[in-house]
């Protein structure tokens, strides 16, 4: 294949970016004291970090190489598999979020334990670590394919070497790491996606000769309902749509990470919105837009990129050619490989905390937190290397855009399905959910070996291809069977479900869940927050756990009871809750000093020549 030039200035700038995001993570290693601050950073975060980071996990390296790549071949109609999120986004506003954040549950698997049981759990274990771990598999596979076009080494190679680096930096960093660096890396990445396009513009000779360029069917914002096989709405939109994006959601566990990483409901809800109605369609057009430029300059310029190039390599090849110099091509290579490492630490950050949470930990006999974040930091340079087998499997496929949907199709439904009818069906039972994993696993695998029997009815008039039998409408299909699975044996169960068990684990109780955060009766009578100067704060060595107590004028202004949460936090709101914590309101205190426990200082790190505020958080 033929190797894009590059000198030792396009490399020492690939390099030190590289360089300053392993420093990241050494720098907030530092800040791990616990599984806690290792996996969920202390759960203190502001909504605008949260949502950024969350943007970067999302648009990631497969999202440049796989959406680019369709952008490619395909022209605008890529960008509708990106902008399938906002019909769901009630039911995980309101639902899943707050459910997940008031019981405090630290897994996916965790949830399914205590909405069912341990049998639930194991499944669901097995499934989910299954799951990041194709993830990583897809992210080493895609950033391999965008810079093989540089290096021209053989693709395992690249993947290898990209894997040692992203597993280093996160078992290191942890959450906190990749919260800051991932807020760094979405900011680069969508600068780097938008100044392509801008190049791309000015290398064709302006925007209208950018769109004379692209045919008819390149400027259709839709595909063709049933048409070609391996892109069409309707497969799109069962496989991308629903099961792709709704899993991405409720059932990836770094996903729930920046849930709980909030800290609160309602910031998690503001990131959530931010990332879903502005982030990700500012997203769209940055990793959709090479692949369009790359469309428009083969059309006009065949013998410039050919009709036969690899639609995986499309980013890194029109980043070459509109590049005006080396240092803009090496950041705009740097950007992409910013979108792994916001991808990958996310996935492996989260594949320790379930390898952690819901497998070591249930089998060792209360292991101590120092053992638990040294598992966990052993457990994320492990999935890095099952990643790197799972990258070799992807490689087999046509292009990263079909390995991703086959991965998604097959993987996701059973746990979907689970999780939906377990928050919104209060009757959905736990032998439903386990016949849900094992009877719809065996559905899946005979539309696998059986796709023109089974699927064929389902398929919507999509055409059936032998050698890759209906890429993406297998996802449907396997909702329906999952879906059925789960009602009838719901229906057939006779044993009546124990609903006190439940409470705060569904949508009808999640007022339960804010007392079970709590720990007593939730206080409405909520007041203003209070400011001063950090120089008023004493530690107390006397207090125990995270407690902080407040003069009386203070606890009037605050209007909190004893017990109530409330959230500690330097006021310079750029650190976005680096120095922060969440506390519990003891008795007033005789002093005119606020009193705080150590545990709290050493969670918060205050310098006392700055501003301090504190909220009621219930």
């Amino acid at each position: 294949m033929n190797v894009i030039p590059t000198t030792g200035l396009f490399w020492g700038i690939l390099c030190l970016y590289v360089f300053l995001v392993l420093g990241a993570g050494l720098f907030f290693a530092r800040n791990n004291k616990s599984t806690e601050d290792f996996f969920f950073g202390g759960r203190r975060f502001s909504w605008w970090l949260i949502g950024m980071s969350m943007l970067a996990t999302g648009v990631g390296s497969h999202s440049f190489a796989k959406y680019a790549a369709k952008g490619f071949e395909y022209g605008f109609s890529s960008t509708m598999t990106y902008m399938n999120d906002w019909f769901f986004m009630p039911l995980l506003l309101f639902g899943w979020i707050p459910i997940i954040y008031y019981m405090k549950v630290n897994s996916i698997p965790e949830y399914f334990e205590r909405r069912f049981n341990s049998t639930v759990r194991n499944l669901s274990t097995f499934t989910m670590l299954l799951y990041l771990i194709g993830y990583i598999g897809i992210g080493l596979l895609a950033l391999a394919n965008l810079l093989q076009p540089i290096l021209g080494w053989e693709i395992q190679s690249i993947i290898i070497i990209v894997a040692i680096i992203s597993g280093t930096y996160v078992s290191l960093g942890g959450q906190t790491a990749i919260i800051f660096t991932d807020f760094l890396q979405g900011v680069i990445l969508l600068f780097a996606g938008l100044l392509i396009f801008g190049l791309g513009i000015s290398y064709l000779g302006g925007f209208d000769l950018f769109w004379d360029s692209l045919s008819l069917t390149n400027k259709l914002p839709l595909a063709d309902f049933n048409s070609p096989p391996d892109f069409n709405f309707v497969g799109i939109f069962w496989q991308d749509g629903v099961v792709g994006s709704v899993g991405f959601a409720f059932m990836n566990q770094a996903v729930i990470m920046r849930f709980l990483a909030s800290r609160s409901v309602a910031h998690a809800r503001r990131a959530t919105m931010m990332n879903v109605l502005v982030f990700l369609p500012i997203g769209t057009l940055a990793v959709s837009n090479s692949g369009w430029i790359g469309r428009a300059i083969a059309n006009a310029f065949p013998d410039v990129i050919a009709e036969s190039t690899n639609p995986n390599g499309i980013f890194t090849i029109v980043g070459s050619l509109v590049a005006n110099s080396e240092p803009i091509f090496a950041f705009l290579v740097a950007s992409v490989v910013a979108a792994l490492m916001s991808s990958l630490d996310s996935q492996i950050n989260a594949s320790a905390a379930v390898a952690v949470n819901d497998v070591y930990t249930p089998l060792a006999k209360n292991p101590s937190e120092k053992t638990k974040l040294r598992i966990s930091m052993f457990t994320s340079a492990f999935v890095t290397f099952i990643g790197i087998q799972a990258a070799f499997i992807f490689s087999q496929y046509g292009t990263i855009y079909e390995a991703h949907g086959a991965f998604h199709a097959i993987v996701t439904p059973p746990m979907v399905t689970v999780i939906f009818f377990g928050i919104f069906w209060q009757r959905f039972s736990s032998r439903a959910a386990i016949m849900t994993f094992v009877l719809g696993s065996i559905f899946i695998i005979l539309g696998e070996m059986y796709p023109y029997e089974l699927i064929t009815p389902f398929a919507h008039g999509t055409e059936y291809i032998a050698d890759r039998p209906y890429s993406y409408i297998k996802a449907l299909y396997n909702m329906v069977a999952c879906s059925s699975i789960a009602i009838v044996v719901t229906f057939l169960s006779k044993k009546p479900i124990d609903y006190s068990k439940i409470k705060g684990l569904t949508l009808w109780t999640i007022r339960d869940g804010q007392e079970y955060f709590k720990g007593s009766k939730v206080n409405s009578n909520k007041g203003s927050e209070i400011r001063f100067s950090a120089s008023l704060i004493e530690i107390d060595e006397k207090l125990e756990g995270k407690t902080v107590r407040l003069p009386e004028k203070y606890s009037n202004q605050l209007k909190g009871e004893t017990g109530d949460i409330i959230y500690i936090s330097d006021t310079r709101w750029y650190l976005g809750g680096l120095k922060s914590t969440h506390a519990i309101l003891g008795k007033v205190s005789d002093s005119d000093k606020i009193l705080i426990s150590k545990e709290v200082h050493e969670h918060a790190q205050f310098d006392f020549n700055r501003k301090i505020f504190i909220e009621l958080e219930g």
